[in-house]
């Protein structure tokens, strides 16, 4: 890590791909070390793949775009699966219906 904190000193806009040649550590040590939060938000171009895509992302698990996929078929599924009420009832899509 401290070849890694070295180069950064002297060179803060590097990607991760590159500080990954320069430095001759592991990729997936970098990422992990990156989405772990070990270097400072002033390194901001340093980033890690998508658990979903594999594009690279700055912050969190997934792009913006696979997000927005997830959130959608969560609130599919969210209206498709029936929930059981307190009276016994089970709600779909906001239709109560007695069994």
């Amino acid at each position: 890590m401290d070849r890694c904190s070295n180069y950064l000193w002297k060179h803060p806009s590097t990607h991760t791909r590159q500080l990954s040649d320069v430095t001759g550590t592991p990729m997936d040590l970098l990422t992990d070390w990156v989405r772990a939060g070990k270097f400072p938000s002033t390194y901001s171009q340093l980033d890690y793949p998508c658990e979903s895509c594999h594009s690279p992302i700055y912050a969190g698990r997934l792009c913006h775009s696979c997000l927005g996929t997830f959130r959608s078929a969560a609130l599919d599924i969210q209206t498709r699966v029936p929930r059981r009420t307190t009276a016994g009832l089970f709600s779909v899509a906001g239709r109560a219906k007695g069994y």
